[in-house]
Order: C-alpha cells, then structure tokens, then sequence
C-alpha cells in the first residue's frame, strides 16, 4: 500500500496546507475585509445612515411602528456588519498564525482574537437540536392570524 501524498486526490490532500496557499487566502481575506471597511455597508456607515422618525410621518400609529421596525433592523445590519467585519479579521489572523506556526503567536494576535471571540459569543444563539423551528425560528404549532409580517410583527 502507498503512503497518501498531498495533492493526489487522498484524503490526506484535503489537510496539506503549503504557505503560498495560505497567505494568497490571506492576502483575499485581507481586501474583502478592506472593500467591507470602504463601503456603505461598513459597520461606522451603517451607524450614521439613520433615517429620523418624522419622516414617517406624525400622529399615527402605522408611522410608529414602521419607525420601530426600521430601528430593528438597521440596528440588526449594524451588528452584522460589525460581525462579519470580526469575522474576516480572524480568518485572517488565523490563517497567518497558522502559516508562521502557533507556538508563534504574539500577545496582541492572542487578544485580539480572544477580543472578536467573546463578542461574537455574546450574539451567538446555540441552535436547538430538539426542534425543527421553521423559516421563522418560533413556534410554528399554531397559525398566525395574518395581522404581522412574522414572530414580532410590525
């Protein structure tokens, strides 16, 4: 029998990581974390682009509750952003630590990561295996009444 090289279609292919490999993973990890920071879905811009609540209108409560529903999920696209922003960066913090060795790590990289792993956990909802929630995530056992657009309605 022979030994399962890398890049012969083995398994073991599957676990060769070369260098060059890793850091032109990187170096793309790297401009989409650019192209992210320099475009309006980048997380500072998408916390400035507010839209006041007047403009909904006054005295009514449909205006109301637009303007609670908009808040909702620009604060939403706020976080993901900020999010995939974290995400990106640790890829790329991963992927070079794994290239230069992990008994390379410097302190800063260690925070760093650490940093971008806490607040992730902080937002993370472990899903729950016991159930099939549906395209809505709730309780799907009993029909709506048709007067929202989902769980929180509008």
């Amino acid at each position: 029998m022979r030994p399962e090289l890398p890049g012969d279609g083995s398994p073991a292919s599957d676990l060769a990581t070369p260098s060059e490999s890793l850091q032109k993973f990187k170096i793309r990890v790297d401009k989409l974390l650019t192209k992210l920071e320099g475009s309006p879905a980048a997380h500072t811009r998408i916390t400035e682009q507010k839209v006041d609540k007047a403009a909904y209108g006054n005295n009514f409560p449909e205006a109301t509750g637009l303007n609670l529903a908009y808040e909702r999920v620009h604060t939403r696209l706020a976080l993901l952003s900020k999010t995939l922003g974290d995400q990106l960066e640790a890829m790329g913090i991963t992927v070079d630590l794994a290239d230069r060795g992990y008994e390379n790590v410097d302190q800063e990289h260690s925070e760093r990561l650490h940093a971008i792993q806490q607040r992730t956990e902080i937002y993370y909802k472990k899903p729950d295996t016991g159930k099939d929630h549906g395209a809505h995530g709730g309780d799907e056992s009993k029909p709506g009444d048709g007067s929202s657009s989902g769980n929180d309605g509008l």
